[in-house]
């Protein structure tokens, strides 16, 4: 494989970025345009022009630069630092399209004396005053709702914005429940400042395998976190597979790192599971989504089987069953025998994953 999924999944980020841009400046503009009488093609292929640029600056700021993490400066800091950068991104690429145009009309230069002057002069105007000021303020809206869609997942925001889980709604999900083994030692040894900083740094690394991966994290409780997935997204790919695979060799390759500010480093094990749930947002003021059905209690038994057994990985009958074959990774299933699980009337098959 070429492109890795870290990478694929920047590049779509930064591709949503420019869609986004491109879609909002170009509506806007239009519609700008036909209300006033004044509709230009010319004018809504500059401001074509001009969203691509700006949407690439801030996709490659929010994608690369901050590495899609959150500003860890104090609000204020951070509100001035991203006003600053949106109005030097949006004036900067403003001048950019203006020069760009001003080659492809008249000299064939990329800097002349007239496409200053030009410059100049459209930065003097009104109308462009209020397209950077109205961009600016598009800037600030894309990056909160950037941040309300990694709360809440591609899937969840998505539907949450059309509504569809306002009623209840049954779904074929997968769960994957994870648990960081030692998490108990941990926490003693570090102390609980210490160890909620290797908890986040923890978390940072499993929510970018999981988002790789095309899945969402549904609940983070202490030392463990469900992550989801639409079943019938998986049966091409084995996507759980693929994140609890990721997310080993993430750990693996940081655990340097870890050593070296903690003194310790994260492992973890886990359990996964599949079947009908019943998805709905609950409250009314800080609602949230919820999912009901035996399949997450079901998930977090078949998990804690693997200290009992001494396995890192393992999955129900009912999802292995789904997942299409080979599995990737060359991860193999070994039978380990049907269980009783507390809650079930009936015992479940379960299978170990390995690798060779």
């Amino acid at each position: 494989m070429f492109v890795n999924r870290m990478t694929a999944r920047k590049f779509r980020a930064i591709c949503n970025y420019i869609a986004g841009w491109i879609l909002a400046t170009v509506c806007i503009s239009a519609l700008g345009m036909t209300a006033f009488g004044e509709f230009s093609l010319s004018k809504l292929f500059f401001m074509l022009q001009l969203s691509i640029f700006v949407g690439l600056s801030h996709g490659i700021y929010d994608v690369v630069v901050l590495q899609d993490e959150m500003d860890h400066r104090s609000v204020p800091t951070a509100l001035f630092i991203r006003s600053l950068y949106f109005i030097a991104n949006i004036s900067i690429n403003y001048a950019l399209c203006i020069l760009l145009w001003d080659m492809n009309t008249n000299s064939g230069q990329f800097i002349t004396d007239h496409g200053l002057a030009k410059v100049a002069e459209e930065f003097s105007s009104p109308e462009c005053i209020t397209t950077i000021a109205l961009l600016f303020f598009l800037a600030h809206f894309f990056t909160f709702s950037n941040s309300v869609h990694k709360k809440f997942g591609t899937r969840v925001f998505i539907n949450t914005l059309l509504g569809k889980y306002q009623d209840p709604v049954e779904e074929d999900l997968i769960f994957m429940f994870i648990d960081l083994r030692h998490s108990t030692e941990f926490a003693e040894e570090l102390g609980h400042v210490k160890y909620s900083s290797f908890m986040k740094d923890y978390y940072r690394l499993l929510s970018n395998c999981c988002a790789e991966n095309r899945g969402d994290i549904y609940q983070i409780a202490g030392d463990g976190a469900f992550l989801t997935w639409k079943t019938s997204a998986c049966k091409k790919k084995a996507r759980p597979i693929n994140c609890f695979y990721d997310f080993a060799v993430c750990l693996e390759r940081t655990k340097p790192r870890f050593m070296k500010k903690y003194g310790v480093a994260p492992s973890f094990k886990a359990g996964a599971h599949c079947g009908k749930v019943i998805s709905t947002e609950v409250g009314n003021f800080g609602s949230e989504m919820a999912y009901h059905g035996d399949v997450l209690n079901t998930t977090s038994r078949i998990q804690s089987l693997c200290s009992k057994l001494g396995k890192d990985f393992l999955i129900s009958e009912d999802l292995y069953i789904k997942l299409p074959l080979p599995l990737p990774h060359e991860y193999f299933c070994h039978k380990e025998g049907f269980f009783e699980l507390r809650g079930k009337k009936k015992e479940i098959l379960i299978f170990s994953l390995h690798t060779p």
